[in-house]
């Protein structure tokens, strides 16, 4: 019995042509994702885990003149993972974040200026991340203070990430300083996120609205 014509002829030249087509398309996206990496990560980070310490130190070598830093840094954003954009937001949204950098005061502030402007580009294409509204509010308020802004992104906070429970405390630390400005349906919310930390962290629960209380809230 002779050999099946169909194995002796092998892979046909289109087959050939076809999967080195596609070897080479996999090459190229592969080390186009690798330039986009370069440009919004330290080098370091292509090869190793990134973490809040790692975006800190690329934050210090960005020009904070240069609005092509606020779309790279809107880039890094977005192309986060859920872990990781959970820990940038909490990590970011605690003051000593800037501080501990070392820089004056100036470009700590053309620093926070910079992540602000890079969050709006970043929700413009991705509104539905909801952890970016809330540092957006939450840089905002530091920077001019609890405005419409301030307050309008903080709902939209609550709208897109409703139940994130470690999200939820530092929203409920930032409502407990800003609770005298809130509209009536923020405070609605506010309170049905007490609730949330009354389940999930009974411990933390009392402190919490007692901040609340001591702002003139009414639980």
């Amino acid at each position: 019995m002779g050999p099946d014509p169909k194995v002796a002829r092998g892979v046909s030249p289109f087959a050939m042509g076809l999967l080195l087509f596609l070897g080479l398309c996999l090459t190229g996206l592969g080390g186009y994702q690798l330039f986009r990496l370069n440009d919004t990560h330290l080098r370091n980070e292509v090869l190793y885990p990134v973490s809040p310490g790692t975006l800190q130190v690329w934050l210090a070598t960005l020009d904070s003149t240069d609005p092509e830093n606020a779309a790279r840094l809107a880039d890094r954003f977005v192309s986060m993972t859920l872990p990781q954009r959970r820990d940038a937001v909490l990590a970011i949204a605690q003051p000593e974040f800037f501080e501990v950098m070392g820089l004056s005061f100036t470009d700590r502030r053309s620093l926070q200026m910079l992540t602000l402007q890079a969050l709006g580009l970043a929700l413009a294409k991705a509104p539905a991340l909801g952890e970016f509204w809330f540092l957006s509010a939450k840089l905002r308020n530091g920077l001019f203070g609890f405005d419409a802004t301030a307050q309008h992104h903080l709902e939209l906070s609550f709208t897109y990430s409703p139940k994130e429970v470690d999200l939820v405390l530092e929203r409920l630390k930032m409502t407990s300083v800003a609770w005298p400005l809130l509209g009536a349906r923020l405070k609605d919310i506010v309170r049905h996120d007490v609730r949330i930390v009354d389940q999930a962290y009974p411990d933390r629960a009392a402190e919490l609205r007692e901040y609340l209380h001591r702002a003139g809230a009414k639980l």
